[in-house]
This record gives structure tokens, C-alpha cells and sequence, in this order.
């Protein structure tokens, strides 16, 4: 996830608010996804992010708006829930964002079939053997 942030005059443009509701929709299907639970605040998005705690409220915001998140009570602050839409969008953003680093490996087994160097489970589709 990288963050672009070029704030002119106090405000965001439309494609800083853009990246930013992207990186916040990603970081909250992240959360969820290690465990870290299904309700996201702003500041427990922020050291994730190198803009302002206004741009990330703004982008929570646009996203409750667009549907992909819902507010809900966490504490005495504001949490946000991914919707069924968030979810969706969310991993298809984190999957992009790190397809390169889910590739295999040099000497990996494409198929996944394998063990370490131990081959005598794989099928066909294994080239290692």
C-alpha cells in the first residue's frame, strides 16, 4: 500500500481521496484478516498511513457512504465494519496490491502438492519431478 498524499491548500484532491479510501478499505480487510478484529477505528488505522487523522476520517466516511463500510459503536469511539461489499472490495484490492509477493518461489512447487524436497505426493502437475 503506498500513500500518496499531495494535500494543496488544507484539502485533499480527488485522487489523493481515492488512494486513501483504497489504503484504509485494504488496511481494515488486513485487520480483520490477521485477527486483529472486524471493527477498525481511525486511530487504530493511522500508524498504517502517512496522512492526516482528517484524510482518514474523510475516507471512513466516504466508504460508510459508498457501502462498503458501517459504522458501529467501539468503546466511546466510532468503529467501522467492513459491509459484504467492503469485504469483497477490500481483498480484491489487497490481492492486487500483493499478487507479486504471492508468486513462487525459485525451486517451489507450482502445483503446491510438495513438502520441502519430499515429491512422492505429487501428480502430474508438479515439475520438480
Amino acid at each position: 500500500m503506498s500513500v500518496q498524499h499531495a494535500q494543496k491548500n488544507g484539502s485533499a484532491g480527488a485522487l489523493d481521496r481515492l488512494v486513501n479510501r483504497e489504503d484504509v478499505l485494504q488496511i481494515c480487510f488486513w485487520r480483520s484478516g490477521e485477527g486483529f478484529g472486524e471493527v477498525c477505528t481511525a486511530q487504530s488505522i493511522q500508524p498504517f498511513l502517512t496522512c492526516s487523522a482528517e484524510a482518514i476520517d474523510a475516507a471512513l466516511e466516504e466508504l460508510v457512504s459508498e457501502g462498503q463500510l458501517e459504522p458501529t459503536a467501539s468503546g466511546d469511539k466510532i468503529g467501522y465494519r467492513l459491509t459484504a461489499k467492503g469485504k469483497k472490495q477490500g481483498g480484491a484490492l489487497f490481492a492486487d496490491t500483493f499478487a507479486e509477493n504471492q508468486r513462487q518461489g525459485h525451486g517451489e512447487c507450482p502445483a503446491g502438492c510438495c513438502d520441502g524436497d519430499d515429491h512422492s505426493k505429487c501428480g502430474d502437475d508438479c515439475a520438480l519431478h
